[in-house]
């Protein structure tokens, strides 16, 4: 009987244990995770706008667009809104289906700017692409991109 009391108290003491180090490892999860995701969204930015280049795809494209973009598309140079932007852009991908991608400079050390220069090379020429993304309340905005 006594035997039986001194397992079950060790038991216990072992599933409580469990309890508290399961506790330990949630907290400090919780606590770091927030650092580690944001990290991973800030290096990941660059990539998800190369994607859309590479896609042609225009939409998601312009969620990255601040509210006015300086853009320069061969010889044409402006400052212009989001929507204005996206159907320059719209306009040109279908003249222009791009097929390869392939990045020359990326500069993403500085955590508040990004800026990028690619070759994109589609079915009438190949072009020499840039942008600069801008951190805007926590995000990355483009401000400026040039197509040449």
């Amino acid at each position: 009987m006594f035997l039986a009391v001194k397992m079950q108290i060790k038991f216990i003491r072992s599933s409580e244990m469990k309890k508290v180090g399961g506790f330990l490892v949630f907290l400090f999860m919780t606590v770091n995770l927030p650092f580690n995701f944001a990290g991973v969204l800030s290096a990941d930015v660059v990539d998800d706008v190369l994607v859309c280049f590479e896609n042609a795809d225009t939409k998601t494209l312009s969620r990255y667009f601040a509210s006015t973009v300086s853009m320069s598309l061969r010889n044409e140079e402006g400052v212009y809104s989001k929507v204005q932007t996206e159907i320059i852009l719209k306009g040109f991908f279908n003249r222009n289906s791009p097929k390869d991608i392939s990045i020359i400079h990326r500069l993403d050390s500085n955590p508040n700017f990004r800026y990028v220069v690619f070759n994109m090379s589609t079915e009438r020429q190949n072009y020499r692409v840039s942008f600069k993304l801008v951190s805007e309340n926590a995000t990355f905005k483009m401000t400026e991109l040039r197509i040449e």
